[in-house]
């Protein structure tokens, strides 16, 4: 199973409304809100499932119908820098 974290050189505030990420010290600052704010969250929280499988439920929706784009956008995280990819349960970054 695979999870993500903020990269290491990313410094990220949520404040409950959105999440603020930005690469340091160059940024740019992303501010993801609504639908976007909920995937980085399901994406970064240890659970069960898929990124899919625990955005699904917040934003009552699905897996099948969302999941295309919830792993489009999570890559889109990773390829910006935004976020690693780690393996479920380790502590360090997989391949």
């Amino acid at each position: 199973m695979i999870r993500y974290r903020p990269a290491a050189d990313v410094g990220v505030i949520d404040d409950g409304d959105a999440v603020y990420a930005a690469r340091l010290p160059q940024g740019p600052i992303v501010v993801l809100a609504g639908t976007a704010a909920v995937i980085w969250r399901a994406a970064c929280e240890q659970g069960d499932g898929t990124v899919a499988d625990r955005a699904a439920g917040s934003v009552d929706r699905d897996t099948a119908a969302i999941v295309g784009a919830v792993d489009e956008f999570v890559a889109d995280l990773v390829a910006r820098g935004l976020l690693d990819r780690v393996a479920h349960g380790a502590g360090t970054v997989a391949d």
